[in-house]
């Protein structure tokens, strides 16, 4: 097929050997003890977080077994659009990342399938799907961040007091200078209208939406982008996963982050893509992915916490116990109701 000859060439640049963790497709695999020979095999990836943390995991997987992995980068709604479309006929075993709320929507859209992992117990029962067709890989915080050097520069002179609340964010002095990522297209955009909506009410969540969006600049395909373009100065402040701030943050740009009271919160998982070719290689992916070893990888590339508790949390970090997560925030229900909020956000 001309689309698969095209997905060859596109991949082959980011072509990457790796290998997996023991075990049969029957039993899993064995991550933290002997390894599987999976040399010959291939796994394909949609991935929706950093390249740089899918490729180091690639890297180490093929270090222990020898299967063969290529992935594309995409964001959450678009790797659900796509998985979606391609549902008769799957281009990909695995989808590795983005936010639990759409992979909640996979499940129960029919688009995945449950895989028992003999590693399942390295991870809090609380971050991982009870059937088993998904799995935390590292929790994201929702967060304000602003540029350090324009605030002190233009803002702070003036009096004003720097954003740290989600009710700063309205203040007249910020209209046009924040910049967030769209619901439609980003995981990291639904997790925020979401947990908006769900720990204020309806009534009381949609009225702070609208003022808001009226202060937003742009909203962006990307969770990432509004980070990088506000260490870049180009707007003051971000809406989005101070994991992704911190990142850009350590690159030199400085952004100053508050996890705000509330904040909302996801999980990355990883799931398999249901009919995929090689279930094999496809669930001892996912058996690496839950080791501590992967843990760290992810921790150090991403900035995030990691959802096996033995993995210690990124410098700078507080651990999982002590965020002011809403730990209330319903991630089915934000799945389930990603159309229909959308849909009034931008129409309001």
């Amino acid at each position: 097929m001309k689309w698969k000859a095209l997905a060859a060439a596109v991949l082959a640049g980011t072509m990457m050997l790796a290998a997996g963790c023991g075990g049969d497709s029957s039993s899993g695999a064995k991550t933290e003890g002997g390894e599987q020979n999976l040399k010959g095999k291939k796994l394909v990836m949609y991935v929706s977080f950093h390249e740089d943390t899918a490729k180091e995991l690639a890297d180490q997987f093929k270090k222990k077994t020898g299967a063969e992995v290529s992935f594309i980068r995409l964001p959450t709604g678009e790797a659900l659009a796509r998985i979606t479309a391609e549902k008769d006929s799957p281009k990909a075993d695995i989808w590795l990342g983005g936010t639990s709320d759409a992979h909640a929507k996979a499940k129960a859209d029919g688009l995945t399938e449950a895989y028992k992992s003999p590693n399942a117990n390295m991870i809090l029962p609380e971050y991982q799907d009870k059937d088993g067709y998904w799995y935390g890989t590292y929790l994201e915080v929702m967060s304000i961040g602003y540029n350090e050097n324009r605030f002190k520069e233009e803002f702070e002179p003036k009096g004003i007091k720097a954003p740290e609340t989600l009710e700063d964010l309205l203040k007249p002095e910020f209209k046009g200078e924040i910049i967030a990522p769209d619901p439609r297209k980003s995981g990291t955009g639904l997790t925020f209208i979401s947990s908006v909506l769900q720990s204020m009410g309806e009534e009381k969540g949609w009225e702070y939406l609208k003022q808001l969006k009226g202060q937003v600049a742009q909203f962006t395909p990307s969770g990432f982008a509004p980070a990088q373009k506000t260490g870049a100065g180009e707007y003051l402040i971000a809406l989005n996963f101070i994991s992704d701030q911190m990142l850009v943050s350590q690159k030199g740009q400085k952004i100053h982050s508050t996890i705000y009271k509330d904040a909302g919160w996801t999980l990355c998982p990883v799931s398999i893509i249901k009919n995929s070719a090689d279930k094999e290689v496809a669930q001892a992916f996912v058996d690496y992915c839950l080791t501590k070893e992967a843990g760290e990888i992810l921790v150090r590339t991403t900035n995030g916490v990691a959802c096996n508790p033995d993995v210690a949390p990124p410098e700078g970090q507080k651990p999982l116990s002590e965020l002011p997560l809403f730990k209330e925030y319903n991630m089915e229900k934000a799945g389930e109701d990603k159309q229909m909020n959308c849909d009034k956000f931008f129409a309001e």
